[in-house]
């Protein structure tokens, strides 16, 4: 048997239609898959992200966020999986470059799918917010002013925004008293 020799190593095998397809595809998924374990990363990332101490929305909204967090990190880890058998195939059976390219596809469409999961489940932090509520305060000479508190104000002030459009400047010692009411009359 003779076996044909390349600097004392033998020759690679002949490459056929077969073989180019698969190191093609599998040099696809390599890259695919380090976007992957990006996608990963930032799963992680917004999974640790938090908007206050209260969601602003309803309660089955933060559930909702939650579930679609955690469906966002298997499809990911589900993704990866499918990528990289096709990046690093196993050699359990022979590559199929049909198979081989069914699975790249799947493990795509789920990294994208987990990108979209967790791209709503962030989206949930910008439910609007309650209207800040209205106060009336009572000032040492009888006075009244009623608005809402806005924030910015500088130490030993407050800024009363009226229904006029005015902020009014109001120093915390000339405040008598504080209530909150619905609305401004």
């Amino acid at each position: 048997m003779t076996v044909a020799m390349t600097n004392g190593f033998p020759a690679p095998a002949p490459s056929t239609a077969d073989t180019d397809a698969v190191a093609k595809l599998g040099e696809s998924a390599r890259g695919w898959h380090g976007l992957q374990l990006g996608v990963l990363g930032f799963i992680g990332f917004c999974g640790v992200l938090r908007m206050g101490e209260d969601s602003p929305g309803p309660e089955w909204l933060s559930w909702m966020a939650g579930l679609m967090t955690v469906g966002s990190f298997g499809t990911a880890l589900w993704s990866i999986l499918k990528v990289g058998k096709v990046a690093w195939p196993t050699g359990e059976a022979p590559a199929e470059p049909v198979s081989l390219g069914a699975q790249l596809r799947t493990g795509i469409r789920a990294t994208i799918a987990s990108v979209a999961m967790m791209a709503v489940a962030g989206l949930t932090a910008w439910w609007p917010a309650p209207p800040a509520p209205s106060v009336e305060l009572e000032f040492g000479n009888g006075a009244t002013a009623c608005g809402v508190v806005t924030d910015g104000a500088p130490p030993r002030t407050l800024w009363l925004s009226t229904s006029g459009g005015v902020t009014l400047p109001v120093p915390v010692d000339a405040i008598v008293t504080m209530r909150p009411v619905s609305s401004c009359a």
